[in-house]
């Protein structure tokens, strides 16, 4: 899967029915398709709230020994905190995240962990506004 030329720049490649996507609350069809034809599985945010269970079994059947974390911050539910670029209701909070990835942490070889699509809206915001007063203007 992917371009070619870039596919074998890379030192390693994951097998997609190894990955797993918590915390997704909205899918378009074509991500949907996507996902059944990598065999790639999905666990909403009301299935991880209370523990992470799910995602445990998940690893167990895989049989992985280091697990990598795609770290997405659209998946937290915005009346939590508004971190990414999506505002979705009913995500993930704050607290269930770090207890999932600790939980992870806890039993696997935690390898590898990104954070993506941060979007720090209220500070944009702030900056905006403070330019705009005669102190901090050019």
């Amino acid at each position: 899967m992917g371009d070619e030329e870039i596919m074998n720049l890379l030192p390693g490649k994951f097998d997609a029915s190894k990955a797993l996507i918590v915390g997704l609350r909205s899918w378009d069809k074509g991500m949907q398709e996507r996902q059944k034809e990598l065999s790639i599985k999905g666990l909403a945010p009301k299935e991880t709230a209370d523990n992470s269970s799910a995602i445990m079994e998940w690893l167990k059947n895989t049989e992985a020994s280091k697990v990598v974390i795609h770290f997405d911050l659209d998946v937290i539910d915005p009346a939590d905190m508004i971190a990414g670029v999506g505002v979705e209701p009913d995500g993930m909070k704050t607290e269930e995240v770090v207890r999932v990835i600790n939980d992870i942490a806890s039993e696997y070889d935690l390898v590898g962990l990104t954070i993506a699509e941060p979007m720090p809206r209220i500070a944009i915001k702030i900056r905006n506004m403070l330019n705009q007063l005669p102190l901090l203007k050019e």
